[in-house]
């Protein structure tokens, strides 16, 4: 999801703080309330997944009982900023993407998480993936709390890797654009060789795959780094071995059209719902390079506004909360999302959940990749030129030209608002 734009965000803030989006929000974080308000964009099935847990919870009779606060990312962040500014109504809990979370540290608006800790010493780095407890730190020190991991991966039908005999290609866990391209001339004229997803996301992964960081690759959608994939994918394309545009990828994939299907770990309770759960393979997402390979994951964090009105036992409340959610995390890892959480990876009941695949061993948590970076979801902010570029839409140097001028130009809004 690409970052918003956060000039725009305080001119509606600033509205809302006058009018009725802050009195929508009644009640939030006050001290006689014996509730806590849990703002999230969770309005799919992580949605559905995380109310669950939320009446679990409830169900235990907490003293402070959770108030599950759905909406879309965008009107999330507009009301952050809202109640920021007129320091009422904040809410006790907020999730928030990995890139959201550097954007609002950046302006000094989130509480340090030591304070949770003092009353849950369990939400500490010992207890999480080191990949995604370091895309909460900033400066030594951790303003989040890591929930779970999402990215594109690399999904394989088994039925047709054995009746194609591409069994070769798989037998380094790695799959590249090359080989991929090596599939011209293999498959029947009504089977792809990859049914191709979310191309954004996977182009993160790509990137550092090659070596390369958002910090830096983020100014320059014109390197090298973004180019020589999206040359290969043309070049796929041109092959015949992607699906057509306007074809939809999961589809494609669960009907037996396409060898491998880029999709969501998000995506896997629809897919099995698609198709014969025993039919479907998981590998390392898409690489260019067998060198290196990395699975890059957007992460969703916990997060808590900074409020000086918000008491211990509040406090207390939203620390028992998140560790009551880490340890019944399994409604929501069954939906697809990759935990963060040792209590899940370590246990028998997950290992046997396909995500479970990028977190089984060191090898595999080695490829893990994420990032804080402020700017780098802006990577993704012109969504549909990288689907132009691949499918000929624009040619690589106009398509990588529009990707420049429209990431920078949201750096640029982002920075005039500070």
């Amino acid at each position: 999801m690409a970052l918003v734009n956060m000039r725009k965000i305080w001119k509606l803030a600033a509205a809302a703080a006058a009018g009725a989006l802050v009195l929508s929000m009644s009640a939030c974080g006050t001290a006689d309330d014996k509730t806590l308000h849990f703002w999230n964009s969770m309005t799919g099935n992580d949605g559905v997944a995380m109310q669950q847990i939320v009446k679990d919870y409830n169900a235990t009779n907490p003293e402070y009982k959770v108030v599950f606060q759905p909406m879309q990312g965008g009107d999330v962040t507009t009301k952050l900023y809202s109640v920021e500014q007129t320091g009422k109504n904040i809410p006790d809990l907020v999730i928030q993407d990995n890139f959201q979370t550097g954007v609002l540290q950046d302006q000094k608006l989130l509480s340090p998480i030591k304070d949770l800790q003092k009353y849950q010493p369990s939400l500490s780095k010992d207890n999480y993936l080191p990949t995604s407890w370091d895309a909460v730190e900033f400066g030594g020190e951790a303003y989040g709390i890591p929930l779970y991991l999402y990215q594109m991966v690399l999904y394989y039908n088994k039925d047709l890797v054995k009746k194609y005999n591409l069994d070769y290609i798989l037998d380094d866990d790695v799959v590249t654009i090359d080989e991929i391209n090596g599939l011209k001339g293999k498959l029947p004229k009504d089977v792809y060789a990859l049914s191709l997803g979310n191309l954004p996301w996977v182009a993160m992964s790509l990137v550092y795959n090659q070596g390369g960081t958002l910090d830096k690759a983020v100014h320059d959608m014109k390197g090298d780094v973004w180019r020589k994939p999206l040359e290969q994918l043309v070049e796929a394309n041109k092959n015949g071995l992607l699906n057509p545009i306007d074809m939809d990828v999961l589809q494609t994939f669960a009907s037996g059209k396409a060898v491998f299907g880029l999709l969501g770990t998000f995506d896997v309770g629809t897919l099995e719902e698609a198709m014969d759960k025993d039919k479907i393979g998981v590998t390392n997402t898409l690489q260019y390079s067998a060198d290196n390979p990395t699975n890059f994951f957007w992460q969703a964090n916990w997060i808590q506004l900074k409020d000086p009105s918000r008491s211990e036992a509040r406090e207390k409340a939203s620390a028992d909360f998140i560790e009551y959610v880490r340890t019944h995390f399994m409604t929501m890892a069954k939906i697809g999302q990759v935990s963060a959480s040792n209590v899940d990876l370590d246990s028998p009941e997950y290992q046997k959940l396909p995500q479970s695949y990028f977190t089984t061993g060191d090898k595999e948590r080695a490829m893990l990749r994420s990032s804080n970076y402020m700017y780098g979801g802006y990577a993704t902010s012109a969504w549909g030129t990288f689907n132009d570029i691949v499918y000929g839409n624009v040619t690589v140097d106009d398509g990588l030209q529009l990707l420049q001028d429209q990431t920078q130009g949201q750096i640029q809004i982002q920075e005039q608002s500070e």
